[in-house]
């Protein structure tokens, strides 16, 4: 742990310096706590005041390393009266504080000079200008957006214009969004594209303020990070904005096109290009791709749905960012177990680009039948051929280098080492293309003679294989290139990255006086060997030395030969020993240094103009990157549905129309059953239009309600992104949206409450389902009382399968809302099984609760809430007294649910009350003219005499008058 007093002083060369640092300090602009300011004092890094304690606190996890700032009498009174405070950063601890800010909480982070002028700057969505010092891959997509809003207070309604970038894969889209008040598609976008930064204009001030409150909001739940910038910069003529898409395209053909965006995306598109200074970036220029992105091609996923779902790890703030963190599942799941979201079960890939595919199909699962049924033919071949999964997955995947990472890296400052990886690449790739040829054409007598077998076989070939030959042709080209101008000799011997001296006549000049000259250092090296008596490999070592260049070297003991000999020149000595040379020694060595510094000068300009014609490739390469992505994910899914507990099957699916059914048998949580210490209990699911749409679930705490709900979601999730499912059987309806309302917790630094968060999630998805969504609903109404939350969950739950009428699973605890099935056809009640034993001592002692996890046709009577304590120990007493009052508030509700039925007055109630009491009075004396004071002397015989003359007195020929009152007596006792 470090400590304040190994970190390095904050140090100035007088106090002129001192003073004039914390004055410019002082006159910065106001930051939010969410942006970090560091100043690079050049060996090393400085954070000052607030800043100061958040990365003691967050990086060092130790205030012991803040210091005081050490200031004179003026500058102190300017900063104030409490002590500033400062801490300094090494490099490699800048790096993990901007990998904290950044890719982790969100925050923005400003770097200055000594003189606190800004070098650079970078945000959650714009990571470029900190790369270098970042020092860490990324492997998801980088994706910031522009949002430009029109509103229409008439229908509520409003037109969206969005622009949209991705800095990691350079692609640039525009698009519109029709939006309702509480935005739930501006949400599934920025769920969809996973975007990391939102620019909105600053309009504080203006009509629509509450409006984009409810906005940033939204973008804040999806884990985005929110940057105002002056409503002035989303204004600029489209012809303008056009202009900069086609010097950041090259594509002459926008122009043609003008009618393509509307003015509200070209306007989120000027604020974005803008604010990326994307056309001062002269290696950026002709690089990007206009890319489309539709909605409705994919699932509508919210961010209540990704958590619900755990189809990520969970960070700190971002439900959808895929760090390697463990996210908390709430309902029961195994904190120790590896896998603990979906992403973590699928990813079995073995490239980066795969990894990031994988990453954008969880978020973005289809909508379109034939592409579905297209990934599961694929996976089913993959399952069937063992061989060729086995092969790819570990003999030919894993050899193929990040495309991505590698173009990045050659547009930055490219090297020979860079362009041989592109080459090594485009080598693979017909290796590849053999192999699964090899696997398409069998021998003639393994050919299959299924119809279904050879139209799989067509589908790899014009999915995987034409598509990778397509593009081998003009790669050929490229590797003429690199085999003409790099010594792949010198590669492959020494890993040596040097140009052929044949390809350029200077330089080969050059080469070979170097070797000239190196044989001669070599000779002199021996003659030096002979001269002194040391053995020239053992004794005597001939290095080139970082300072003194080619020289010599002895150990210090035997050293002592040295001063025998005057020509030998000592320059240092050291713990290992002492360095010298001679005068002809020196002399060949520096002519040595100027021509290596002449010949990688002339080399350097050659590896420009190569990396410059390698980077001409990028897009066929590209393109055969996405192709071996797919084939990684799809991959990836037949290795996990083949070693699964139970390995997945292949969904039938139904489509969008009247006859649909989703019909799972033995269905099971895939993450759930990967947890080491449990054995999963399957359940089946029936749902289907019109008789089976709206399943309510009632049953015991710790059941297995919330994990039977949320495996519905997951199992058709994974069926729409092409996976397999963990189901004896499946049939599943293609649905449009998984909106869920499940476990919400308060935000109490936003100022939002439990309930308020139920009624946001709730709003949305009324908002937002369609007939053929599906709804998961887990314990509505829990955040505010009993009455209220009961009324709300009718309500909806009523709404929902009357008016939407989609699928829909509801947990719930009201198990009044079961009589809903009694008024709706389209409702079925289910009910998770437990099974209770009662202590044969008394009613009263403990009883023995088993949850079975199964769940069945019908109504569960109970909550079982207090057993559920008592399976986790409670005290005893805490029991006994919960047990007294829920029987209490039982007799209480019956007698309630009586006075209403019967609608008695006050008047009526105290007039029954003083008749019945009346009656217990003479009952009481007939006991005590028998000679006994306490009724409970009297033999359980006479006992039960007694009790039956009181009950028939009071139900026959009772002296109470008013027959309300008197059936309410009946109904009580009765």
């Amino acid at each position: 742990m470090s400590t304040a007093a190994s970190r390095p002083d904050l140090k100035f060369s007088g106090i002129a310096e001192e003073r004039s640092f914390y004055s410019r300090f002082l006159t910065l602009e106001e930051k939010p706590t969410t942006t970090i300011r560091i100043v690079d004092r050049g060996e090393y890094y400085t954070v000052v005041s607030t800043d100061a304690v958040f990365v003691a606190d967050s990086i060092y996890h130790t205030q012991s390393v803040l210091k005081t700032c050490n200031l004179d009498p003026v500058t102190a009174k300017k900063f104030g009266q409490q002590p500033k405070q400062y801490v300094t950063l090494s490099p490699q601890i800048l790096s993990n504080l901007l990998k904290k800010c950044l890719l982790e909480l969100g925050y923005k982070v400003e770097i200055y000079d000594k003189a606190w002028k800004l070098l650079r700057m970078a945000s959650p969505g714009n990571i470029d200008s900190v790369a270098d010092l970042l020092n860490v891959s990324i492997d998801n997509s980088i994706v910031i957006a522009s949002l430009k809003l029109q509103f229409n207070p008439k229908d509520g309604n409003c037109l969206i214009g969005v622009a949209f970038v991705d800095t990691s894969d350079y692609k640039l889209g525009m698009l519109d969004i029709l939006d309702n008040e509480v935005f739930s598609n501006l949400e599934s976008f920025l769920i969809q594209l996973g975007v990391k930064e939102c620019l909105v204009p600053d309009l504080s001030h203006a009509e629509n303020n509450q409006e984009w409150t409810k906005i940033v909001n939204v973008i804040d739940r999806c884990g985005t990070a929110a940057t105002l910038i002056r409503s002035s910069q989303f204004n600029k003529g489209n012809e303008d904005v056009e202009n900069d898409l086609i010097k950041l395209t090259n594509d002459k053909l926008i122009m043609s096109l003008p009618q393509k965006f509307s003015p509200l995306a070209l306007g989120a598109c000027h604020a974005l290009l803008d604010y990326l200074n994307l056309l001062s970036n002269s290696d950026v220029l002709g690089k990007f791709e206009l890319v489309q992105h539709s909605l409705k091609e994919f699932i509508k996923l919210d961010a209540s749905s990704i958590k619900a779902l755990n189809l990520y790890p969970q960070g700190p703030s971002n439900p959808t960012m895929t760090s390697t963190q463990t996210s908390n599942f709430s309902y029961g799941f195994n904190s120790k177990g590896k896998v603990t979201s979906l992403f973590q079960l699928l990813n079995h890939c073995k490239t980066n680009a795969g990894i990031r595919l994988l990453n954008e199909w969880i978020k973005q699962p289809l909508t379109d039948m034939t592409k579905i049924n297209t990934r599961h033919n694929l996976v089913e071949y993959l399952i069937d051929q063992l061989e060729l999964r086995q092969l790819l997955q570990c003999d030919y995947l894993p050899l193929f280098p990040d495309l991505r990472r590698l173009t990045k890296r050659l547009i930055k400052n490219g090297t020979l080492e860079d362009v041989l990886k592109v080459y090594q690449f485009t080598k693979r790739v017909p290796e590849l293309v053999q192999l699964l040829e090899s696997f398409t054409n069998p021998d003639e007598e393994n050919l299959a003679d299924s119809e279904n077998e050879s139209s799989l076989e067509k589908l790899v070939q014009d999915t995987w294989i034409v598509p990778l030959q397509d593009r081998l042709d003009p790669l050929s080209k490229l590797e003429e290139m690199v085999e003409t101008t790099i010594d792949l000799d010198a590669y492959e011997e020494n890993n040596d990255f040097m140009i052929k001296v044949e390809f350029n006549q200077e330089l080969g000049s050059i080469r070979d006086q170097l070797d000239n000259l190196r044989e001669k250092i070599k000779q002199i090296h021996l003659e030096a060997a002979e001269d002194l008596g040391f053995d020239p490999e053992k004794k005597l070592k001939l290095e080139n030395h970082h300072m003194h260049g080619w020289c010599m070297r002895l150990t210090r003991n035997d050293a002592k030969e040295l001063r025998k000999h005057r020509e030998y020149i000592e320059l240092s000595t050291i713990k290992a020993g002492i360095f010298f040379s001679t005068k002809k020694l020196k002399e060949v060595a520096s002519k040595t240094a100027e021509l290596e510094k002449e010949y990688e000068k002339q080399q350097s300009i050659l590896v420009k103009e190569i990396v410059s014609i390698t980077l001409t490739y990028s897009p066929v390469l590209e393109k055969i990157s996405l192709v071996l992505a797919h084939l990684d994910v799809l991959t990836s899914f037949a290795h996990v549905s083949s070693y699964a507990p139970i390995p997945y099957v292949r969904p039938t699916m139904h489509d969008f129309g009247s006859k649909r059914k989703t019909h799972l048998v033995a269905s099971r949580h895939p993450v759930l059953e990967m947890q080491d210490d449990i054995v999963f209990i399957a359940n089946d699911v029936d749902l289907e239009k019109d008789s089976k749409e709206f399943l309510i679930i009632t049953g015991p705490n710790m059941g297995g309600k919330s994990t039977y709900i949320r495996q519905v979601g997951v199992i058709t999730l994974m069926a729409q992104i092409g996976c397999f499912v963990p189901c004896e059987e499946a049939e599943i309806a293609v649905v449009d949206a998984i909106l869920c309302r499940v476990g919400a917790g308060d935000s109490q630094l936003k100022g939002v409450s439990t309930f308020m968060v139920e009624m946001l999630e709730t709003a949305s998805i009324l908002k937002n389902a369609t007939e053929n969504s599906l709804i998961i609903v887990d314990e509505l109404g829990r955040g505010t009382s009993t009455y209220d939350g009961f009324g709300l969950a009718w309500a909806i739950a009523e709404h929902i399968a009357k008016k939407i009428k989609c699928f829909t699973l509801f947990a719930t605890h009201f198990h009044e809302l079961t009589s809903l099935a009694d008024k709706l056809s389209n409702v079925v009640n289910m009910h998770v099984v437990a099974h209770i034993e009662q202590s044969e001592k008394s009613q009263h002692d403990s009883d023995d609760i088993t949850l079975l996890y199964k769940v069945e046709l019908g109504i569960s009577d109970q909550s079982f809430g207090i057993h559920v304590a008592e399976v986790v120990q409670f005290p005893q007493k805490i029991v006994k007294m919960a047990k007294r009052k829920a029987a209490e508030l039982e007799d209480l509700k019956q007698s309630n649910e009586s006075l209403k039925k019967n609608k008695l007055s006050v008047s009526e109630i105290n007039e029954g009350n003083q008749q019945l009491k009346k009656l217990l009075q003479s009952w009481v004396q007939s006991v005590k003219e028998l000679g006994l004071d306490d009724p409970e002397k009297l033999s359980d015989d006479l006992r039960q005499k007694k009790a039956q003359e009181l009950l028939k007195e009071i139900t026959t020929g009772s002296p109470i008058k008013n027959p309300k009152y008197l059936e309410h007596i009946k109904s009580l006792l009765l």
